[in-house]
């Protein structure tokens, strides 16, 4: 009968510190998920960066060969692209 007792008091302290490393991974997952979460907020706020950083390049490029004497080939580049890139858009738009 002892040996019942001692069995079933192991099962009940192994049950105790199953539920208790659950309850701590549980805290865990839920922690590292929110940090994921900011991560990936933090990765769309630098894509937007980018892209902004990108748009102003291309625009100090344009603004720059329309600066220049020999500039007008690379600024009749630079307008045929940005004309391209507003009739993609606007084909985008309409379909």
């Amino acid at each position: 009968m002892n040996d019942l007792v001692t069995v079933v008091s192991e099962i009940e302290f192994k049950a105790r510190k199953l539920v208790s490393e659950y309850q701590e991974y549980k805290t865990k997952n839920s922690a590292l998920l929110e940090h994921n979460r900011l991560l990936l907020d933090e990765i769309n706020e630098l894509k937007l960066t980018i892209k902004k950083l990108e748009y102003s390049k291309h625009i100090i490029k344009f603004a720059k060969a329309l600066e220049k004497e020999k500039g007008s080939t690379d600024a009749k580049k630079l307008v045929n692209g940005l004309l391209r890139e507003v009739d993609r858009c606007i084909g985008l738009l309409n379909d």
